[in-house]
């Protein structure tokens, strides 16, 4: 039978790698760039869904209040992203 999960307060999400993404997934073999490749095309990937987000406000405007929501949040992701991007180009450069 199935197991009780432990109480949110006790689970490790980072601990938990089971479900992270590995190079041999379903969709055969991909290419892994070195971390700061992988971080600069997340925020390409970010930066693209900002701009959609922003799109789909112009073309339903009753959706505007929880767009521009969801763009903060992408926002802030896009902040915190810099910031590691930032890292590694000072750690690959000591």
């Amino acid at each position: 039978m199935f197991q009780k999960p432990p109480a949110p307060e006790q689970y490790d999400t980072l601990a938990d790698t089971s479900g992270y993404a590995k190079p041999t997934e379903d969709f055969g073999e991909v290419t892994i760039g070195d971390p700061l490749e992988n971080l600069q095309k997340l925020r390409q990937m970010l930066i693209d869904k900002r701009r959609y987000l922003a799109q789909d406000a112009m073309i339903y405007p009753v959706v505007f209040l929880g767009r521009a929501q969801d763009i903060a949040d992408v926002q802030n992701l896009l902040n915190s992203l810099e910031q590691a991007i930032t890292h590694e180009q000072a750690l690959r450069s000591s």
